[in-house]
């Protein structure tokens, strides 16, 4: 099980104590996911669901406007936090992926949004299965980069290119490795699940000046720097940022399938 261990986001990573700016760079600067997401399921208003690693409640938000029970089940003290804060309608745990704090064949979908790919599949495929319903969905989500960003932003990687942790390469490709779909796909095929579903939806993100600074404060790697190193590092950041307003072209990436019905 690798629940935020350390976590990583697409080269985002997230050592395991991180200072109080880190969420709330993170809860700024992270672009949120489009409501038909939530579609995707097919469920009920009253449908019973659950947000894996929900973090400050990015997608948890998008839940609770739509379904009567959502359960969010967050590792980390410090998300868990921000997410009871900010999203009081939904029941919010401490959990992970592999010890799922709800019983057996007690909720109707579970969704992941950007942490699927660091669980221990097998263990968390067999958890789906118990907490799952007979034909409950598991959707899984990422935002990835897609298409021309403004000039800033190469300017920023270029910045940053000589500090940077030599495990991600710049520009960063959000769907190779781990964020691989043959990686993280084999084990549902291998598991009682329906064979899996894919569509793609145009997520833009607008972002103020500080907003693109917290984007960038997020990353677990500069968050971790000595206090001092940090501030430097985002001042730096923030002098290569001429515009009040931005718009990130992000692309969010959906897979979805069934658990089959019980004989």
């Amino acid at each position: 099980m690798r629940d935020r261990v350390p976590v990583d986001d697409g080269g985002l990573m997230t050592p395991d104590v991180m200072p109080d700016q880190w969420y709330e760079d993170y809860e700024r600067g992270r672009p949120e996911y489009p409501a038909a997401v939530c579609d995707l399921a097919g469920l009920a208003p009253t449908a019973t669901v659950l947000d894996l690693a929900a973090g400050t409640g990015k997608f948890t938000r998008q839940l609770v406007s739509r379904f009567e029970r959502v359960v969010a089940v967050e590792p980390d003290d410090g998300m868990r936090r921000m997410l009871a804060a900010g999203c009081p309608e939904a029941e919010v745990l401490d959990g992970s992926a592999d010890r799922l704090p709800v019983a057996d064949e007690s909720v109707d979908a579970i969704f992941v949004a950007q942490a699927f790919h660091w669980f221990d599949n097998a263990a968390t495929l067999a958890e789906f299965a118990r907490v799952l319903r007979p034909g409950g969905t598991v959707v899984v989500t990422w935002n990835v980069a897609d298409g021309q960003v403004t000039p800033e932003i190469p300017a920023i990687e270029e910045l940053l290119a000589p500090i940077w942790p030599e495990d991600f390469g710049l520009p960063l490709d959000m769907m190779s490795g781990d964020w691989s779909p043959t990686c993280w796909q084999l084990p549902f095929a291998r598991a009682t699940f329906s064979p899996i579903r894919t569509a793609q939806l145009p997520n833009p993100q607008s972002l103020d000046r500080e907003g693109l600074a917290a984007f960038f404060g997020s990353m677990g790697w500069i968050a971790n720097l000595p206090e001092m190193e940090r501030d430097r590092l985002l001042a730096a950041i923030r002098s290569k940022l001429a515009f009040d307003h931005y718009l990130l072209p992000w692309q969010t990436r959906l897979q979805w399938t069934r658990l089959a019905r019980r004989v």
